[in-house]
């Protein structure tokens, strides 16, 4: 199996979906101190969208998903918007955003969309 399809289900997805899970199963007053991290997460995809950086993903390859950290960007903090308000369904943007990896990801790998 190809390097970069395992660190990229093992690594990335599987990470997201474990902060994913994490949320849905922490309880409600949790979530206000789960959302620091997820804000320290969205603040630094906002800084490395708006300083195109780094170029190189974090296993060696060209950063072909740099343009979409924005929208990663967006989910976590809306995520952390709704932790914050102790939403119980919060869970639910951080599992749309690992879909959203998923399709990207088969995008870019499996039909060749993204140039």
């Amino acid at each position: 199996m190809n390097k970069l399809l395992l660190f990229f289900i093992f690594g990335c997805i599987f990470f997201r979906f474990l902060l994913a899970y994490i949320a849905k199963i922490l309880p409600v007053n949790y979530l206000p101190y789960f959302s620091i991290i997820t804000l320290i997460i969205s603040l630094s995809f906002f800084k490395n969208y708006i300083n195109n950086e780094p170029k190189i993903g974090f296993f060696g390859s060209k950063a072909w998903w740099s343009n979409y950290r924005i929208i990663h960007a967006f989910n976590y903090f809306v995520f952390t918007l709704f932790a914050l308000a102790k939403n119980e369904n919060s869970w639910l943007i951080l599992l749309f955003d690992v879909f959203l990896g998923i399709i990207f990801f088969i995008n870019k790998y499996i039909f060749n969309n993204f140039k």
